[in-house]
């Protein structure tokens, strides 16, 4: 099972890896708070990144906790979140975990959602310079928080 797992964690965090990367953050260059199953949080801090792991059962998907966002309020680099797809409040989503980014900071949205509806998401979520990468099943969409 472990093997197996790492197989299909691997991919996943590569791409957001990437995504990351291409957003301009890079590793050990800013905390990364990952929404979402502690193997990636892992896979990602193995990669380099300064990872705020915030643990997500299986069919939850929380935003940033009030105690979390107070503490990384505009303070993280980028934040990883998990499931935005196929959530009724998505948009309060997306904010929620927006905050816990600066201007320029990186949201990166993975999910087995259709591409056409996360990058519509991201794009009335505010996000700029919107990117998609493919992982498998999983889409990862990315793009930057701005404040105008």
């Amino acid at each position: 099972a472990l093997m197996l797992s790492r197989l299909f964690v691997t991919p996943t965090a590569l791409a957001i890896d990437e995504a990351l990367r291409s957003a301009g953050v890079r590793a050990g260059a800013g905390r990364v708070a990952v929404i979402g199953p502690a193997r990636v949080g892992r896979a990602l801090a193995g990669r380099g990144h300064e990872v705020v792991q915030i643990v997500v059962r299986p069919g939850e998907t929380p935003a940033l906790t009030a105690t979390e966002i107070a503490h990384a309020d505009g303070g993280l680099a980028g934040v990883v979140g998990f499931g935005a797809g196929v959530r009724d409040d998505w948009s309060a989503l997306l904010a929620g975990w927006a905050r816990g980014l600066g201007d320029g900071g990186a949201l990166v949205l993975v999910d087995r959602a259709p591409a056409t509806e996360l990058s519509r998401r991201a794009l009335c979520g505010g996000l700029a310079e919107i990117q998609q990468r493919r992982a498998g099943r999983t889409w990862i969409t990315s793009g930057l928080v701005t404040r105008v």
